[in-house]
């Protein structure tokens, strides 16, 4: 009997092994998981450069979040203080410098941008890094008067409102489905600005047909003035003529 228990207890230990070293390399398996997965989403970093984005944040269209700290006047670029997911106080702050992705913006439109972006919370999708910037789709939140919350895209409502146009895109943006979607939106927001009469395009296109019935009209003028001169020439009685 002893032998027996001996030998159950034996068969108990073995088991109690076999089950620490299955813990531990269970462990050792979720960590390596954890690892990469803090890696991939980055929860503590903030971006400060646009060299600071991973590229596979760019090709998943990873929506990022940060407050605009101010508009540079130069090109209405977003200066923004990128929030990661864990903020921590004891990592530095910077600025990100943020392109509005498919526009130009012009004076009016910065002006626009200083008094209904500045300062607010934004969300940021990036689609493609510069040097000097990243370009991206930022999207703002506003409360309507009925309390509802409204999200409002900023690179199609500067276009909308005539303050921004679209600009000529090249690849790999042309040939990225989801920045062609968003395209599509600044497009349509251009018909409605030229429509209601909206913007600079409008202004410039009147400007040009007008100067040229100007140049028209006194190519005419001149013309008609060089004929007649020998007219009158002829006409002036020969007293007065030399």
């Amino acid at each position: 009997m002893e032998k027996i228990t001996k030998s159950f207890d034996d068969i108990i230990n073995a088991m109690e092994k076999d089950n620490r070293g299955a813990q531990i390399t269970c462990y050792s398996v979720a960590l390596l998981g954890l690892t990469v997965a803090l890696r991939k989403v980055r929860p503590l970093s903030r971006f400060r450069k646009p060299s600071d984005i991973p590229n596979h944040f760019i090709k998943e269209k990873r929506e990022l979040t940060g407050q605009v700290k101010r508009i540079d006047p130069n090109g209405g670029l977003l200066i923004i203080e990128h929030k990661p997911l864990v903020p921590l106080p004891i990592i530095p702050s910077g600025d990100l410098p943020v392109k509005i992705s498919g526009v130009n913006v012009t004076g009016l439109g910065t002006t626009w941008l200083q008094s209904v972006v500045a300062d607010k919370e934004v969300t940021f999708i990036p689609v493609s890094k510069d040097k000097d910037f990243v370009q991206c789709q930022v999207l703002l939140s506003q409360t309507t008067k009925d309390e509802k919350q409204q999200i409002i895209n900023i690179g199609e409502s500067l276009v909308k409102i005539g303050f921004a146009l679209p600009e000529h895109i090249e690849k790999p943006l042309s040939e990225d489905p989801f920045f062609l979607r968003y395209y599509g939106l600044l497009l349509k927001a251009e018909k409605v600005a030229l429509r209601k009469k909206l913007g600079l395009k409008y202004y410039i296109i009147p400007t040009k047909k007008v100067a040229k019935q100007l140049n028209e009209l006194f190519l005419s003028l001149f013309v008609r003035t060089k004929e007649s001169v020998p007219k009158l020439i002829y006409k002036i009685p020969k007293t007065y003529q030399s």
